[in-house]
């Protein structure tokens, strides 16, 4: 039995795949995933309605949990980040608040284009009063742009 493991190990190491953790199949799908995904910069709208601070708001919870997916930047800042994120190679994500599209903008005047776009009133959340932001519509967010 030993005499088949060392030949199967061995032909494995041949074929530059891994025998410590290796499952027939498996490991190709892990690593095909692995360089589909690409970290994500979101360029948040940052605005003063509400629309606007859920923008943020989403998207630091979102840095916050998964740091090794996700960073955040407020328009509001400028595009120094975002010009930073494309050259170590993420994926951009302009994240509006509202139609004013504040995100957006900013990038259009650094003549920079985002990979995907998102708009929070697009999502069913209404723009109203700056206190109305409520933790269900920043999961609400959150999962749209893990989603996009």
């Amino acid at each position: 039995m030993f005499k088949f493991l060392i030949k199967d190990v061995t032909a494995m190491e041949a074929t530059g795949k891994d025998p410590t953790n290796y499952l027939p199949g498996k490991a190709d799908e892990t690593k095909k995933a692995f360089r589909k995904r690409k970290n994500t910069l979101i360029f948040a709208c940052s605005g003063l309605s509400n629309t606007g601070k859920l923008t943020m708001q989403a998207a630091s919870t979102l840095a916050f949990r998964r740091p090794d997916l996700y960073r955040a930047a407020a328009a509001h800042k400028g595009v120094d980040e975002v010009e930073d994120a494309v050259s170590e190679g993420f994926k951009i994500l302009a994240l509006d608040g509202c139609t004013d599209r504040c995100a957006t903008k900013k990038l259009d005047e650094a003549e920079l284009k985002a990979d995907v776009y998102l708009m929070v009133t697009e999502l069913g959340i209404e723009k109203t009063r700056p206190s109305d932001v409520k933790p269900e519509y920043v999961e609400k967010i959150v999962r749209a742009i893990k989603e996009a």
